[in-house]
């Protein structure tokens, strides 16, 4: 668990009462950063097809697509920080476009336009996955429909002039207030006996969903602008994550069967692999591998 004396809640407690927006509210990413922010912000979040009252935020429905409401309410609420976790994935082609890349383009301007900073949360698969270890400097190649809209994304922040901080991260995981949708999905086709295949060439750097949020809190009180890799620090394949995920579950991970995405059709980025050196360097929250993780909070080696 997060040490006592330092829990994660109380990062940026300095900016007591500011006004933070928080798209995505309701997702999985954006439930633990409204959780976080609630304790040291004034916080406003928005939804799009799951509405919530949870406490801690006053809440909206925000439809990405439209300029003119994202602009509306990003004038109302007049925040100091928005965190842009808002996202659809899995999705379409053009579905991906209006809402990853137009959206994200809407609210960055409407954050430039008054003055907020922006922390906006992107991706690894940006890159095309044939070198791995990717910096900061490395120039984005996705090869899937996402990928592509979160690049384009990106680079409509940077067009933007937004005061902004693009935050790539990677496959986000969490049992808190529910499972993520990769470990339910992982736990349920075990519990069902659905085959499960997972390869072991797709190599990624898992986060803990507790350790974003609370990287989120300390980049909405920074400086730091432009790009920035914040992911888990132990590089995992899908099966590797996957048969632990299971185990730390109590579920028996056997019947995972191990393979190839290089030997399948699909199109996918193999070693989407970040090096957080910088990340590490910068923020206080300690950027814990998976394994650390589930010792941490389920005893397990």
């Amino acid at each position: 668990m997060w040490p006592a004396s330092q829990p994660w809640y109380t990062i940026a407690m300095a900016k007591t009462q500011r006004r933070m927006l928080v798209t995505g509210g309701s997702g999985y990413l954006g439930d633990w950063v409204v959780r976080a922010a609630q304790q040291a912000w004034g916080v406003v979040a928005t939804y799009f097809s799951h509405p919530t009252k949870a406490a801690g935020a006053t809440w909206h429905r925000l439809d990405l697509r439209d300029a003119g409401a994202v602009a509306a309410l990003v004038r109302e609420v007049q925040p100091d920080v928005i965190v842009h976790t808002a996202a659809i994935n899995p999705g379409s082609g053009e579905a991906f476009s209006a809402v990853n890349a137009d959206g994200t383009r809407y609210l960055a301007q409407a954050a430039a336009a008054v003055g907020a900073r922006l922390v906006h949360i992107s991706t690894d698969v940006v890159f095309d996955g044939t070198q791995g270890n990717y910096t900061e400097a490395d120039i984005p190649h996705p090869i899937t429909a996402y990928g592509r809209s979160k690049a384009q994304a990106e680079a409509a922040v940077q067009a933007s002039g937004v005061e902004a901080v693009l935050v790539r991260t990677s496959l986000i995981y969490g049992w808190k207030p529910h499972l993520d949708r990769q470990t339910r999905w992982v736990l349920d086709s075990l519990h069902s006996g659905t085959p499960l295949r997972l390869f072991t060439d797709e190599v990624r750097c898992p986060i803990w969903v507790e350790t974003l949020a609370a990287a989120a809190m300390e980049l909405a009180g920074l400086d730091v602008t432009g790009v920035l890799h914040v992911a888990g620090a132990q590089a995992l394949s899908r099966y590797g994550f996957g048969t632990r995920l299971a185990k730390a579950h109590g579920v028996d991970p056997s019947p995972i069967i191990a393979a190839s995405s290089r030997a399948s059709d699909l199109v996918r980025p193999l070693d989407c692999t970040l090096d957080i050196s910088r990340a590490q360097a910068l923020l206080t929250t300690p950027l814990l591998g998976v394994d650390a993780v589930l010792k941490g909070n389920f005893g397990q080696d």
